[in-house]
């Protein structure tokens, strides 16, 4: 009794609080039927006249093309009044495969009359014009009591094109087939289209329409010329005009030869037609037209079979949607009843997951940069409130993730990541807090530690547990780290100031070669700040001339033999700007490029204003240095070759220079490029060699001309013991030049005693400030006319004592 008691309770209790829900959903379903039958009902009207519309336009091309059947007889038939011998090539000209498209005709024929006596030399007279096996013969099923079209004549195709199509029928006797040979003998007493049914190979159905052909204006048998046969496929035809219909099992069209219908002619549900007890689709439309053909009445209906489902689409989208209304206004209803009970759970855990994964990376489980954030602004404030407190920022960038993660995917990048967040929280101190960045950046937050030697014992242990080999999926892998570090015990700095300050000591590690600690000095972001100005303003300075080129002479022991071109910026509001503080800059930033074909350009105009004033032979050259980025690339070749043809230079007179790492990548793209520059007869100087890879296979591999040795090599040869190992170098540099054929320019010759050694020891070439610094623009006139192109020193005979060039002016 007590568990009915129950059951009612409980009963009275659904129908008290969800009554509203069963009721809406009563009425949705109403809804949702009405509104499936009226959209149904409309569709279906729109469907009907569509049907229709279709029907009429179907009729109406097949009524065009009939038309146009009977064009090509009247074509045809003016052909041979205007040509009545007619050829072969003329009949072949006329009746093409364009001539017939839209027509569903397979061919057209004539089928000239021809005596029964004259048979034998009519086929001799075929074959000598080019129809070389043409045969009169008589079709399969001759008989006969066939009609006699004319006395002792017969009617064999002599013409039929398309050859392709129906050129198997020459020479066939029309009138010896009863069929052909009866509508032949009607068309001749009506002197119109006749047609006579057939079927082919395939048992497909087609006509033959025969139009008899007069000598004249008179319509008799003595005066018959002959036939005109026009071959139609039934299906060709209707296949051509209805494809869209007859190949559709929607619809059935059929086609019959009389208005009772007691012949069918056509049906394109042939395939589909039921023997015994099969599903036959229900016939919802059928319309119907007559229309002539020759000499025919055709009369065709088209059937709409079963229902079309589209029609219905839009009655079923109408309830769906009803349906769905009615779904969402319950759930809504469902949720509004419930949501006192549920509101106050969810609420708290939405609140909590929304609060982890804002603070929180997806990927590792570790805190992200928001977190990192509000953290650095809480410290940041207690370090302005207490001087004496601090902390440190460790910024954490992996090396060589980028090709772990290109060449095998972000499915192994991402548990690369993974074991990274999982050795950080192996090596790090318990308090310690750690955050994923972005990318491949991590962040290790030590409150109370702001002692760099402290904070370096961490930051390495760190490093070296990064650079440890990595297994996934039993594939090894190994990276390091560059570790930026800020050390935080100062008022005013902002959370951003510390982030950003820990990046900046992070890529300048990264720039000493990574896998090292680097802390944060104030130099740093000085030094970006004027990195960033100079690459916002090397652009405009290209463009507004604040560029020019500081020629530095090149000597033999006797004679000015060249200059290497400098570049040097004036800068409108730093004054000088040398290249080391900007080329860095340019090749970062692509406006190397620019800024070489700049170089290029004043190097060669400045060549051509000396070739007018000097001559060829006696014109001093000019090195230009080039970037191993302009090389790889290989544009500088296009440049130096356009502007030595715009200021009519020989290249000769111009040579590149290139350091050793320009050699080392993109070996093949080099060498091909400084191939192409010698053959321009441009010069390759190779600049501080001994300093870099000074590797032999260089010299053997890259055609080569000129060594520059560096200046450290050449600094202390002045003393009178010298550096022995230098000189040893040096001059070893030399004879090994010369055995491979190339010269040798010593680079920064100070004094006279290193010219003489350098001298005696057989060196080519010689630059350094014994000669002359870098002359600008203005003062180059000047040395050029002071130098007369002689050799300008003194030789003081005490030993070890020399007079310096620059001091020699005075004298």
């Amino acid at each position: 009794m007590n568990f009915l008691m129950t059951g009612v309770k409980k009963s009275h209790f659904f129908w008290q609080r969800y009554s509203g829900i069963v009721l809406l959903w009563l009425l949705g379903m109403i809804l949702a039927y009405t509104a499936f039958l009226t959209v149904n009902y409309y569709e279906e009207q729109h469907s009907h006249q569509q049907f229709q519309a279709s029907f009429k336009d179907k009729v109406t091309s097949l009524t065009q093309a009939i038309s146009t059947i009977n064009k090509v007889f009247l074509a045809t038939q003016s052909l041979f009044k205007i040509k009545p011998e007619l050829h072969q090539q003329d009949f072949a000209q006329l009746i093409t495969r364009d001539f017939l498209k839209n027509t569903g005709m397979r061919g057209v024929q004539w089928a000239p009359a021809v005596e029964k006596s004259q048979v034998a030399n009519f086929e001799k007279q075929v074959r000598a014009s080019g129809i070389f096996d043409y045969q009169i013969r008589a079709m399969n099923n001759l008989l006969t009591n066939c009609p006699k079209l004319a006395a002792n004549a017969t009617f064999p195709v002599l013409f039929a094109q398309p050859a392709e199509f129906i050129g198997h029928e020459l020479g066939l006797q029309l009138d010896t087939n009863c069929t052909i040979a009866t509508s032949m003998n009607k068309a001749l007493h009506s002197g119109s289209i006749s047609s006579a049914k057939f079927n082919n190979e395939q048992n497909e159905l087609g006509f033959r329409l025969l139009l008899p052909i007069f000598k004249n204006d008179t319509a008799s048998s003595d005066n018959l010329r002959g036939y005109l046969v026009g071959i139609v496929m039934t299906n060709q035809l209707v296949d051509t005009l209805w494809g869209d219909l007859t190949n559709s099992k929607n619809y059935q069209i059929s086609i019959f030869n009389s208005q009772d219908k007691s012949e069918k002619i056509y049906d394109s549900q042939w395939r589909e037609h039921c023997v015994s007890g099969c599903y036959s689709p229900e016939k919802r439309s059928k319309l119907q037209a007559t229309i002539p053909f020759a000499n025919q009445l055709w009369t065709i209906e088209l059937t709409k079979l079963g229902y079309d489902s589209r029609s219905r689409l839009y009655a079923y989208g109408a309830a769906m949607i009803i349906l769905t209304l009615t779904l969402g206004l319950s759930i809504y209803l469902w949720m509004y009843i419930n949501r006192v009970r549920w509101a106050n759970s969810l609420v708290k855990e939405k609140t909590a997951s929304l609060q982890y994964q804002a603070s929180h990376d997806d990927l590792t489980q570790l805190l992200n940069k928001q977190a990192l954030t509000n953290e650095l602004e809480k410290l940041t404030k207690q370090t302005n409130r207490h001087s004496d407190e601090g902390f440190s920022l460790l910024f954490i960038d992996l090396d060589h993730f980028k090709k772990v993660n290109d060449t095998k995917g972000h499915l192994v990048g991402d548990k690369l990541l993974q074991q990274v967040a999982q050795r950080l929280q192996q090596t790090a101190r318990f308090d310690d807090l750690l955050f994923r960045f972005g990318g491949d950046e991590f962040a290790v937050l030590l409150h109370n530690s702001f002692c760099q030697v402290t904070v370096t014992l961490v930051a390495e242990r760190i490093l070296r547990r990064l650079e440890q080999i990595y297994l996934i999926d039993d594939n090894k892998y190994r990276i390091g780290a560059s570790i930026g570090i800020y050390l935080s015990h100062t008022v005013d700095t902002s959370a951003n100031d510390v982030i950003r300050n820990a990046d900046i000591a992070m890529y300048e590690a990264k720039r000493l070669g990574r896998g090292r600690v680097v802390f944060y000095q104030e130099n740093m972001h000085q030094s970006l700040v004027l990195k960033q100005d100079i690459e916002d303003d090397l652009a405009d300075a290209i463009a507004n001339n604040q560029l020019s080129i500081y020629l530095q002479p090149i000597h033999d022991n006797q004679n000015l033999k060249g200059f290497e071109a400098l570049s040097r910026w004036l800068h409108p509001a730093k004054g000088m700007i040398f290249p080391d503080e900007f080329i860095e800059v340019a090749e970062e930033t692509g406006l190397i490029h620019i800024l070489g074909k700049w170089l290029i350009e004043s190097a060669c105009c400045q060549l051509a204003i000396w070739l007018k004033r000097y001559g060829e032979e006696s014109c001093p050259y000019i090195s230009i240095n080039v970037s191993p980025i302009q090389l790889a690339q290989g544009e500088v070749v296009e440049q130096i070759a356009k502007a030595l043809l715009q200021y009519n230079v020989p290249g000769k007179l111009l040579a590149v220079e290139l350091t050793e790492s320009a050699l080392i990548d993109n070996k093949t793209i080099v060498k091909k490029n400084l191939t192409s520059l010698q053959q321009l007869d441009v010069k390759i100087f190779l600049d501080d060699f001994g300093t870099g890879f000074s590797s032999l296979s260089l010299l053997r591999d890259f055609p080569i001309d000129v060594l520059k040795i560096d200046r450290s090599f050449v600094f202390d040869l002045a003393s009178t013991e010298g550096h022995q190992d230098s000189k040893k170098l040096v001059k070893a540099m030399i004879d090994m030049a010369k055995a491979l054929n190339m010269q040798v320019v010593a680079e920064g010759v100070e004094d006279l005693l290193t010219f003489d050694w350098l001298n005696d020891s057989a060196c080519h070439l010689m630059q350094g400030y014994y000669f002359s610094k870098p002359i600008p623009p203005h003062d180059l006139d000047d040395y050029l006319s002071k130098q007369a192109w002689q050799e300008k020193r003194v030789v003081v005979k005490k030993e070890q004592d020399y007079i310096p060039l620059a001091l020699l002016a005075n004298i």
